[in-house]
């Protein structure tokens, strides 16, 4: 989540158009999806439950990762999709390279609480 939002955050025209290359090739994106659903399946398998703690955060970004992992292994058009319909304004592009910044820092302090 990191390795995109601070380039994100610092060039984000560069940033835009290297996901957009990244995400013309389908083939990368259902392998990258389905990379995304093992790992998420790993980090369920020892809790499944989300609570309010630091693993319940893990929890929830894991679902997240599930659900988005499946989006792309499956419906690669569909994740194409979304992903242009949010990144298409450069004005919100900050916006949400400081809310993945806020979310990873969040997880690395998670992982350590764990």
């Amino acid at each position: 989540m990191l390795l995109l939002a601070f380039p994100l955050l610092i060039a984000s025209e560069k940033t835009y158009a290297f996901v957009q290359e990244i995400m013309r090739n389908e083939w990368h994106l259902r392998c990258m999806g389905a990379l995304v659903v093992v790992i998420a399946a790993l980090t369920l398998r020892e809790g499944y439950t989300v609570g309010t703690d630091a693993a319940g955060l893990i929890r929830i970004v894991a679902w997240l990762g599930l659900i988005k992992g499946i989006t792309a292994a499956w419906f690669p058009a569909k994740l194409v999709s979304l992903t242009n319909k949010a990144f298409d304004d450069a004005g919100t592009r900050p916006v949400l390279a400081v809310v993945a910044i806020a979310i990873g820092a969040l997880l690395l302090y998670g992982s350590k609480l764990v």
